[in-house]
């Protein structure tokens, strides 16, 4: 096993990734760039002539999902920083890393509900996005072997889930990790057929 640890520069907690064996360094230098980004960009910068916190996302997630609002004041769209890898040794295994891109409309997430295929978390939203009731949906095929990721937003919270519940039975997919990592949703999820 590899171990990839980075200290977050005011001293909030240190991350360890678990980063399973990998042929491939592009990967590894990929995924260490775009951590290191997150957690770079998640400082909060205000200016005189903005009330609202700002948060720069850069490089941008790779998976954006339109909001459909209900009512209130929404944002038009969330993002997603999905990470993929795949193995095969004597049975075929895929793992996925999914951040969710919050900190754009909301404050620090934290974990609301954790289940085997199941992990909830909750932030609270920005004051301009207060009333917000919506939500966006990825779209999955059933029995598939993907995840849904789902965000609602309602009772000045959004709620972000990745849910496996309806893969196929004989698979061993489940989320292996779940946590916070520079204030964003962070989540490890893997199958293997």
């Amino acid at each position: 096993m590899s171990y990839l640890r980075v200290r977050l520069s005011d001293g909030w907690e240190l991350i360890n990734f678990i980063l399973l064996t990998m042929k491939n360094s592009t990967i590894i230098a990929t995924l260490f760039g775009i951590v290191l980004v997150l957690l770079a960009t998640s400082i909060p910068v205000q200016t005189q002539a903005q009330s609202v916190t700002e948060v720069q996302s850069n490089p941008p997630p790779n998976k954006v999902l339109n909001i459909v609002r209900q009512s209130g004041n929404c944002p038009q769209n969330v993002g997603l920083w999905i990470i993929s890898f795949g193995y095969r040794d004597e049975a075929a295994m895929s793992e996925q890393i999914v951040i969710a891109d919050t900190l754009a409309f909301a404050g620090r997430a934290k974990l609301a509900t954790s289940r085997f295929r199941f992990v909830e978390y909750q932030a609270p939203l920005q004051q301009a996005y207060a009333d917000c009731v919506g939500q966006a949906i990825s779209p999955t095929q059933p029995n598939s072997l993907d995840a849904r990721y789902k965000f609602r937003f309602q009772n000045r919270n959004v709620y972000f889930s990745i849910d496996l519940t309806n893969t196929p039975e004989g698979f061993g997919a489940g989320i292996v990790e779940h946590k916070i990592v520079g204030l964003r949703p962070y989540a490890l999820w893997q199958f293997i057929d």
